[in-house]
């Protein structure tokens, strides 16, 4: 993006005024939020555990960060999470996760950084109760904040149907949907580094946020333009 054309951010199919949504983040990370009747996430769920926050390991802690997104953990999930544990961890180790997702352009590296986290979704047997792509990415943001993205169904907005760069398929498992995802969100914030930059110097506390938690701020600020919304499916 040419410095001319810094006045707006696109998130999928939803354009942005930039300095609406410089607006947006300054108001979504004044602590100040954490007063209000309706406070928003931050900074309780960027800063929960940070202090012991192992990017390669899932303690029970970590389990239960969705809630403060305002996805609570049943207890049933909270035990299926315990026992697919290990193969999350082992998708945690990839090397490619310490990258910044706009770092990452080869589809198969980004695959390969994805598809094994959210393979257990589309297990035949043993899938998690109650957990969808919305609870998982937010398990797994906090591990690897700068390459890994949030999910919920205003990402889904932006970002899937006619006018996004993902199409809606009939089929589709939970993994190749989120290897999709995570692409067109990587392309995003490849293409507006800039843009970033800026929504960046716009927060309570520069340099704090990376690009991913930023676009999935302004992606849930956006309501995907309220344009629509649907029951979550891959």
């Amino acid at each position: 993006m040419e410095p001319a054309e810094l006045d707006e951010v696109r998130i999928g199919c939803v354009t942005i005024p930039l300095e609406r949504a410089q607006q947006w983040v300054a108001q979504y990370t004044d602590e100040g939020n954490s007063c209000a009747v309706n406070p928003y996430a931050y900074p309780a769920y960027d800063s929960y555990e940070r202090d012991r926050n192992d990017p390669r390991q899932l303690t029970d802690a970590d389990l239960l960060a969705p809630g403060l997104l305002n996805v609570p953990i049943k207890i049933r999930s909270f035990y299926d999470l315990q026992r697919i544990r290990p193969e999350l961890e082992a998708g945690l180790a990839n090397d490619d996760l310490g990258y910044a997702l706009s770092e990452i352009e080869d589809p198969l590296r980004v695959e390969g950084m994805v598809k094994p986290l959210y393979s257990v979704l589309d297990a035949p047997q043993g899938k998690p109760r109650n957990v969808n792509a919305t609870t998982l990415s937010k398990v797994l943001h906090r591990k690897r904040p700068q390459s890994l993205v949030l999910h919920d169904k205003w990402v889904r907005a932006c970002y899937v149907g006619e006018d996004g760069p993902v199409p809606r398929v009939k089929k589709r498992s939970w993994a190749d949907y989120m290897v999709a995802i995570t692409l067109a969100i990587g392309h995003d914030i490849r293409s507006q580094q800039g843009a970033f930059k800026i929504l960046d110097e716009a927060t309570s506390a520069p340099g704090d946020l990376t690009h991913v938690r930023l676009l999935d701020i302004l992606a849930w600020t956006s309501k995907g333009s309220m344009a629509r919304g649907s029951a979550e499916r891959p």
